[in-house]
């Protein structure tokens, strides 16, 4: 049997991308998904609606996916978000 795989939330944080190092540190296969709300709004209004999910969050954990060696998805929910 091959590896269990498991999908880690990526916020592009250290938490979630320490959360993927342990999981392949385990022996799983690791994906990596970040949700996506902010694209082209100002700073300032990602910041009054808690400053994550947008798009330097998403280079921030694509990043960390790519250090790590994962595959990772971004998941776009600006629409569903307005």
């Amino acid at each position: 049997m091959g590896k269990k795989k498991v999908v880690v939330g990526m916020s592009g944080g250290v938490d979630s991308s320490v959360a993927a190092w342990l999981l392949l540190k385990q022996g799983y296969q690791v994906l990596g998904v970040t949700m996506q709300i902010w694209q082209d709004e100002a700073l300032e209004q990602m910041e009054e609606n808690g400053g994550c999910c947008g798009l330097s969050a998403v280079d921030d954990a694509r990043q960390a996916a790519s250090h790590l060696g994962i595959a990772h998805y971004v998941m776009n929910f600006k629409k569903d978000f307005k």
